[in-house]
């Protein structure tokens, strides 16, 4: 590949003034992000399950939209602020993807009252509680954990999960649904093959799960539902991060880089020939601090890819964000690169999770100049 001139702000016609670009921007390639959708609910549709697809990665009305008009009905958030949001812009089926909290039943009252509202349960305590707190009537998942170790009750255990049933269908209000599951520790994988030898592990469980109970189970994460076929452990699903994808993903063997669907434009404040690296604005609070370690042991806060009229381009080998602080950011770079970048030029750089970064930035710049706002921009100082 040949020296790729990067992005100069006072001669690109996707940005509407120089002023406005002068820190750092989260670009959305619409086009990708909507292939992604209908990507994945063209896999649900083929296996017969249900997509819910998980709306924490882009948390935007606007974007919901894009849902909607290819045919979802029914969504997943992580919190109950985030159901209200959504709830508000017209959902009328929402699922929390957290572990209930009896400390806000009025949010969970209030919310039941309106949409049919889907929570998740870990525990007879909690489950008591908010019984006790609320009078509308709430669907509940019995959260099972296949090995993740991070929330739920252990997959096989029927003698716990049949106890937590009883109670729930002792209650008066919650009505036990089915069971939900994240396989979160799909993200440790680093090809397509280790996601298939983790994904083989976990769906014997399901579908011993799914025979013991007779009840539907949800299953969600974006690694496993991007790259496997049969869907035949489940009855829906609910990954989020496929909208836009990541440098993660395409690390891990979920995706393309054809597929990722955001980049950060980062104005160059700085150059150091002596060790061939840029200085950004472009930190923490714009991209979080989450990295990637590669497989040569390198780690890697964001990798530097094309930019143009078109949208988001080829990454540029070699090149990567080395090093994050709160507003800095350290772009290691090849010399032919470092040559081609000057001062003032900006840069695109594929974040390591889009999720994080799209919460950070609170706002997207289309390819096409149109700004869509992130939830975060309307819920910053909301308080429950």
């Amino acid at each position: 590949m040949g020296i790729v001139t990067p992005l100069k702000l006072n001669a690109f016609n996707l940005f509407m003034s120089l002023e406005k670009y002068s820190t750092p921007v989260l670009i959305l390639d619409e086009l990708r992000a909507k292939k992604n959708i209908l990507a994945m609910l063209k896999k649900g549709n083929d296996a017969n399950v249900d997509v819910r697809p998980h709306f924490k990665t882009h948390q935007s009305i606007k974007i919901g939209e894009w849902f909607e008009k290819a045919g979802v009905t029914g969504i997943t958030v992580s919190s109950l602020v985030m159901a209200e949001y959504f709830a508000d812009a017209g959902w009328k089926s929402i699922t929390v993807a957290f572990p209930v909290s009896f400390l806000q039943a009025n949010l969970i009252n209030q919310l039941a009252s309106n949409i049919e509202l889907r929570i998740l349960v870990t525990d007879t305590e909690s489950v008591e509680k908010l019984d006790g707190l609320i009078s509308s009537k709430v669907k509940a998942y019995i959260e099972v954990d296949p090995g993740y170790n991070r929330s739920g009750l252990p997959t096989n255990d029927y003698n716990k999960l049949n106890k937590l049933k009883k109670v729930i269908e002792d209650s008066a209000n919650l009505e036990f649904y089915g069971f939900y599951t994240h396989a979160g520790h799909s993200y440790t994988c680093r090809s397509k093959s280790e996601i298939n030898e983790l994904t083989a592990s976990i769906t014997p469980l399901l579908r011993d799960l799914k025979k013991e109970f007779r009840a539907p189970i949800c299953f969600g994460d974006t690694p496993i539902c991007s790259t496997i076929e049969s869907f035949d452990f489940t009855d829906e699903i609910s990954p989020g991060n496929f909208v836009f994808y990541d440098w993660t993903q395409v690390e891990i063997g979920s995706c393309s880089h054809q597929e990722i669907a955001v980049a950060m434009s980062c104005p160059v404040v700085g150059k150091y020939a002596e060790r061939n690296q840029l200085l950004i604005h472009g930190g923490a609070i714009h991209f979080s601090k989450d990295s990637f370690t590669d497989s040569s042991g390198v780690t890697q806060f964001g990798k530097v890819a094309e930019l143009n009229e078109n949208g988001i381009g080829t990454p540029i080998k070699g090149n990567f964000v080395k090093s994050l602080s709160q507003e800095h950011g350290i772009v290691q770079c090849t010399e032919d690169y470092f040559n081609s970048v000057s001062i003032g030029d900006s840069i695109a750089i594929l974040p390591i999770h889009s999720c994080l970064t799209a919460e950070a930035m609170g706002i997207y710049q289309t390819v096409k100049g149109d700004q869509i706002e992130h939830m975060s921009r309307k819920q910053s100082n909301v308080f429950r």
